[in-house]
């Protein structure tokens, strides 16, 4: 995977006054044919779904299908598998986006992840996150850069 096709950076946002949130250009995936210069298609599918720590999880269909692929490999050996399983598939939502990038997010989704007007989006490699701009912040506090790099062998 290259950098081209990780997504990565902060946006920081709002709802607007319809409660639709306007997905960042950035994490719309380029048209292969029109990738030299950057055009991208604004009327995207989307699945929303409750993320780690609070935030929503925001996935394309492939990086979602892996997933689920690897969810599959678990089995339902026990039945708080089956629990876990179906707390996770409970809360993915597919969404479409309209032609300026924007969609509602699901009244679930919303309270789950404490969403009012200000957001962050924030980049995960092959999805990305969608936070309270207050609870972004409380997350992003807790650990500096060096601690960051040192847990994931980034240096």
């Amino acid at each position: 995977m290259d950098m081209e096709t990780v997504l990565s950076g902060t946006v920081y946002h709002q709802l607007d006054d319809k409660g639709r949130v306007r997905i960042p250009s950035k994490f719309f995936p380029k048209s292969d044919e029109k990738a030299e210069d950057d055009k991208r298609d604004f009327t995207m599918k989307f699945y929303f779904m409750a993320g780690s720590q609070g935030c929503i999880s925001v996935y394309l269909k492939e990086a979602l299908d892996r997933r689920i692929n690897a969810m599959r490999e678990v089995g339902n050996a026990t039945s708080d598998v089956v629990q876990y399983k179906r707390k996770i598939l409970a809360s993915i939502e597919p969404v479409v986006t309209d032609k300026q990038g924007r969609t509602v997010i699901p009244t679930s989704l919303r309270n789950y992840a404490k969403i009012g007007k200000e957001l962050v989006s924030v980049g995960m490699d092959d999805h990305f996150e969608i936070w309270s701009k207050e609870e972004y912040e409380k997350q992003d506090s807790i650990i500096s850069y060096d601690r960051a790099y040192s847990e994931v062998g980034f240096f």
